[in-house]
């Protein structure tokens, strides 16, 4: 299938790591024009070594989503240079589960932190990118919130994604005669690079090994497996396309069949 994204461009935030390197790396196999973005520049370019010969441009920058001014000056210059951006994808923040997130162990700086540089953060890069959408008549917004919205225990986490669900079907609704679409991701803890690391941290708060804490949340999934990023950056190529237009304003759980809720 032909997703019609050659020679789109693009902004991915948190591209240097995670699931937002995934996803930078497939716009570039299908030709897109990729800004990868990290709070440290020679991290970006490292990524961008790391991903090989791609047919798709890929640029390197540096922002800080906590910082407005950085927003602005990032987003301008990007504009500048490639005369607009067709694709948002906010992957840009500190993956949860690293720290304790329950009531003794919270604080109130955590708690800010996480929404400053995830939901302030979304809005900061929409303000800066929709208008040059709305000049083009097109846009695909897509943001990535967490299966913690739908699961209460990660008290900061959860708030957070919670939020980014709500502000998604916000912007779906005010942007979608421009053309432009905005959805959400739901990821459960994904496979990226450095899993291994952040498994045993996990682990290590539970009073499990690794290979136990892996197991134990590998089941709670219908697939038996964890979700892996290049997985959710296949779908997510697709959501970014102009063929995914009957697709707006929705939370879509890529965690390989997490739970047995069922939501209508």
């Amino acid at each position: 299938m032909d997703l019609q994204l050659k020679g789109k461009r693009a902004i991915v935030t948190g591209g240097s790591a995670g699931i937002g390197f995934e996803v930078a790396r497939r716009f570039a196999l299908e030709g897109v024009v990729t800004v990868v973005c990290s709070r440290d520049l020679d991290r970006a370019k490292a990524a961008i070594a790391d991903m090989g010969d791609v047919p798709g441009r890929l640029i390197p920058v540096q922002v800080e989503l906590r910082d407005a001014e950085s927003v602005t000056a990032m987003t301008d210059s990007v504009i500048a240079e490639l005369g607009g951006i067709d694709i948002l994808i906010n992957s840009g923040a500190e993956v949860s589960g690293n720290a304790r997130e329950d009531f003794d162990g919270i604080t109130d700086e955590f708690i800010l932190r996480g929404f400053e540089d995830k939901f302030i953060g979304i809005m900061r890069m929409c303000r800066a990118v929709v208008p040059s959408m709305k000049a083009n008549h097109f846009g695909r917004i897509i943001n990535m919130a967490g299966s913690t919205a739908r699961e209460a225990g990660s008290i900061g986490a959860g708030a957070r994604n919670a939020a980014v669900a709500n502000l998604t079907k916000a912007l779906s609704m005010e942007f979608g005669r421009d053309n432009i679409t905005v959805n959400a991701i739901d990821p459960f803890t994904t496979v990226t690079k450095g899993f291994e690391s952040r498994v045993t941290r996990m682990a290590e708060r539970r009073g499990r090994t690794p290979e136990e804490h892996l197991a134990k949340i590998s089941e709670r999934t219908s697939l038996g497996r964890l979700v892996r990023a290049e997985e959710i950056a296949d779908f997510i190529a697709f959501l970014s396309s102009p063929l995914s237009v009957s697709l707006t304003g929705e939370v879509l759980a890529l965690t390989g069949g997490l739970g047995d809720s069922v939501y209508l």
